[in-house]
């Protein structure tokens, strides 16, 4: 098993879980998942319930898998803002010797 701060930067950054299952980038970011979900699902108090975005009541560690992905693309939505805006700044810098 990789270590556990690799697996989480992983499944937090690097996976695409919405790549097809049948590419080999889909398969890897599947298995990644689920040993994050094994993983999640043996802390102490994971199986606590709580409320999901419609009211109903699931498990904290699906609620976590859950999120994990709009974290990810809350994270590479303002890192690209921000890349767009240092380039921009770049190239008005450039234009202007």
């Amino acid at each position: 098993m990789e270590s556990l701060l690799d697996l989480i930067y992983e499944t937090y950054t690097e996976n695409n879980t919405a790549a097809p299952k049948t590419t080999a980038a889909g398969r890897a970011a599947r298995a990644r998942d689920k040993e994050f979900e094994s993983w999640l699902r043996g802390l102490e108090g994971a199986d606590r319930l709580v409320e999901d975005c419609v009211g109903g009541k699931i498990p904290l560690w699906e609620d976590i898998m859950v999120r994990q992905g709009s974290v990810c693309c809350a994270w590479e939505k303002s890192a690209f803002e921000e890349g767009m805006k240092v380039g921009i700044r770049l190239m008005m810098e450039a234009y202007s010797l």
